[in-house]
Formats: structure tokens, C-alpha cells, sequence
């Protein structure tokens, strides 16, 4: 829902996020319920302070963002709960808005996830977790010397935090994969070719793809700015101007991230604490009752659950497999299973062949396309192929979404019922 007093800035906001591929709805002046609920409540402002009054009164929802200029960037540094922590530029590119709407959708799922996760543990006596121990803010600059670095340097000096340099993509990467950074400035300014391709050489690698990135370009290349959005760029930044409002946008997204990363951090210490160290998923009882906490706020909050479920069996013709090597290969599958999913998602080993796992904030497709990929990469492993004590495996799949009444066991025994008596051979 997009709010605001202005009915045209509503209006122009409700645009921008359409051509982004964001649904939306203009609901302008004072702030009041929306006819068909909301998630995200999102204000167009043309200052963070703008957006004070109507932020007090969302307070409730599931997720707020703030839509400002990109001329009027975030601030820099870390810690300044007087300003809005969850910002957009509204004006952006379409592919940069859907970006940085997408990744704040994420980062609100994975903090819902784990207020509920800990309120799980805690009903099961499970004590609170440690907090974080604080982190000095480190980015990593690739490319030829140029102004941005010393810009970059100072703003991240003045927040106790270091930059390092790689001229070379060689040499970065090198870094990239023995150190932590919250930020990679690329310059392509002399060489856009390369920048690009490490732009999105970062999308494609599992550990580095969230990792903020500001591209730099040579005056007016706007090719080159655009191919690092297309990349996954945070801000795009030219070499010879000022690059005050891109440090604000990155370091925008360096605060996002880290916020995702540490309550990652969390659901994955809460599974653990929950969970079944031989399979890497939730115990049954803890599975059992964070299932109907779920379900219990899926009708709070109106925002779908789903549930898919998969059963492992040898593949037709294969021989019986012994006993021992059959449960160690179930647990293998387990723990990919346990990899495979989103850290937002939780599963449960149940007997000694199935498997299932709740999406929170996640419909029916969802729940399939899940259960297609644990299945698919499931069978391509080496047990899968042969290559072990036991012959080929194939994976029976049935998922369910929440329907109105249905309680979460409810729910399991509706996907398990349909794996016994309906399901299809993957």
C-alpha cells in the first residue's frame, strides 16, 4: 500500500513500482486500514523526516519502506534509530527499485521467521541467544586507483570502518574468498568490460550474491551504469563527480544486509538449538509446535503458508538396500534438503523416509518449486546415481497450501495423506 497526504505523489509512486513489476496500491491521506489488508506499507517522501508521522502509525504492519529521490540519499554509518532504516529511491532505474523493493521483502521475512522462532524455543525452555558481538565495517575496492576510492576511504574512516584494494579481478576475488566485506566497489572506468562481468560473476556466486556493489563509471557512460544495475548493482557512481549520494544508497544496503545476514545468523542458531544434529532439520516435537505457531499467524496476518512434503524410495527395479546404508543415506539427503531450503524455511524428518518443509510468506508454487528442486538435486548425487551401497532414488512430492480452518498438523497429515495414496514418481 502506497501512503502519503499527496494523492499525486501516491499516484506517481504507484507508477514507478508498476513499471518495476512491484503490485501496488495508492491509498493517500491520513493513515487508515486498508480494504483488503496490507504487508508492505510503502512512503513516498521528499525527506526522511517526512515520513516520521505516517512510520508511528504503520508500526504494526509486517514491513515498511521509505521512497525518497536519489538525490536524497540515506545516511552513512550503521546505528541511527532516529531515521528510517528501510529506504528506497523511488526514481531509481525500474531494475535497481524491484531490486531493492525484492531484497527488503526478504530481509522482512527472514526478521518475521525469527521473532517467531525464538518465541517457539522460548514455549520449549530453549534460553535466548547470545547477542551479536559487533563488526568493523570493511569494503573492498577492485579496480584502478580513482577519486571514489579516496571518497570511499573517508566515509568509512568516519564510522571506524577500512577499505581494501585490488587492482586486479584476480586478486579480488582472492580477497573476496578469504576475508568478509560488507561492500565491493568495482571501477570501470577504464575498463567497463571487466567491471561488468565481475558485477555479475558476484550474482552467480552462492556465498557473494547478496554483497552490495557500487559500480564506477566514466563520465556519461550510461551503458556501462546500466549494464551494473541489469548486475545487480547497488548505486552506480562516475569517477570524476561527486559520489556522496551512491555511498548513501550503498551504504543503504550494506545496513540491509547486515541486518539479513544477522538474523540468518539467528534462525540458523535457533534450528540448531531445535533441531536433530543428524539430519540438520527440526526435532519433531519442535517442528510440530513452530507448524501451528505458523499456522496460527497465517490467520493473523493473511499472508500464505505452504508445506511441502517428499518421500524417498529405491527406484523401480533397484535392489533392497541394507538397512545401515539406507539411513545414512536419508540423513545425507536430509542435510541437502536442510541446504536447499531458505533459511526462513523449516523441516522435519519424519519416519525414515519423508521429508517436510513449512514456507512462511509462501504460496502453493512456491511450495512446489521447493520440492522440485530438493528433488532434483537430490537424485543427481552420487548415492542417487549408483555410485554407493544403495541403487537409484526417486522422490515422491506432495505440497499443500493453508486453507481456511485448517489447522498446522492439519495441514501435514493433508500432504502426507497425499504422498501414501495420490502422489506421482518424481
Amino acid at each position: 500500500m502506497v501512503r502519503c497526504h499527496d494523492a499525486r505523489l501516491a499516484r506517481e509512486a504507484q507508477d514507478r513500482l508498476s513499471a518495476a513489476g512491484v503490485t501496488a496500491v495508492a491509498l493517500p491521506g491520513a493513515p487508515r486500514p486498508a480494504p483488503g489488508g496490507e504487508d508492505i506499507c510503502f512512503i513516498p517522501v521528499a525527506s526522511a523526516g517526512d515520513a516520521a508521522a505516517i512510520l508511528s502509525a504503520m508500526s504494526d504492519r509486517f514491513g515498511a519502506l521509505v521512497g525518497m529521490p536519489t538525490v536524497t540519499p540515506p545516511r552513512t554509518g550503521l546505528d541511527d534509530e532516529n531515521a528510517p532504516t528501510c529506504t528506497v529511491a523511488i526514481d531509481a532505474p525500474s531494475a535497481l527499485l524491484a531490486s531493492q523493493v525484492a531484497a527488503y521483502i526478504r530481509l522482512f521475512v527472514v526478521e518475521d521467521e525469527q521473532r517467531r522462532r525464538a518465541q517457539t524455543a522460548h514455549a520449549l525452555g530453549i534460553p535466548p541467544l547470545a547477542p551479536h558481538a559487533p563488526r568493523k565495517l570493511r569494503a573492498l575496492y577492485i579496480g584502478a586507483p580513482s577519486p571514489v576510492f579516496l571518497s570511499l576511504e573517508r566515509a568509512l574512516a568516519g564510522h571506524g570502518g577500512l577499505v581494501a584494494a585490488a587492482f586486479s579481478s584476480y586478486s579480488g576475488f582472492d580477497h573476496l574468498h578469504d576475508e568478509v566485506f560488507d561492500a565491493v566497489v568495482l571501477n570501470g572506468a577504464q575498463d567497463p568490460a571487466t567491471a561488468i562481468s565481475l558485477c555479475a560473476a558476484l550474482r552467480r556466486n552462492a556465498s557473494l550474491s547478496h554483497i552490495p556493489t557500487m559500480m564506477v563509471t566514466a563520465s556519461g557512460d550510461q551503458a556501462t551504469a546500466k549494464a551494473g544495475i541489469e548486475r545487480g548493482a547497488s548505486a552506480v557512481a562516475e569517477v570524476n563527480a561527486s559520489s556522496g549520494a551512491s555511498l548513501g544508497w550503498l551504504f543503504e544496503a550494506i545496513r540491509r544486509e547486515r541486518r539479513r545476514a544477522a538474523a540468518e545468523h539467528d534462525l540458523c542458531a535457533l534450528r540448531d538449538l531445535m533441531g536433530d544434529v543428524r539430519t540438520g532439520l527440526f526435532r519433531r516435537d519442535a517442528f510440530d509446535a513452530h507448524l501451528a505457531r505458523l499456522a496460527s499467524d497465517h490467520y493473523a496476518s493473511g499472508r500464505p503458508l505452504s508445506l511441502a512434503t517428499l518421500r524417498m524410495l529405491p527406484a523401480h527395479g533397484a535392489k533392497e538396500p541394507a538397512v545401515d546404508a539406507w539411513k545414512a543415506a536419508f540423513c545425507d539427503i536430509a542435510n541437502l534438503a536442510a541446504r536447499l531450503m531458505r533459511d526462513a524455511d523449516c523441516g522435519v524428518a519424519i519416519g525414515g523416509d519423508v521429508i517436510a518443509v513449512a514456507l512462511p510468506a509462501a504460496d502453493l508454487q512456491a511450495a512446489r518449486r521447493m520440492a522440485e528442486r530438493i528433488a532434483s538435486v537430490a537424485e543427481c548425487t552420487a548415492f542417487a546415481a549408483g555410485e554407493a551401497e544403495i541403487g537409484p532414488l526417486i522422490f515422491e512430492r506432495s505440497c499443500v497450501e493453508l486453507q481456511p480452518g485448517e489447522s498446522g498438523g492439519g495441514m501435514l497429515a493433508r500432504a502426507l495423506r497425499a504422498i501414501e495414496i495420490e502422489s506421482v514418481p518424481a
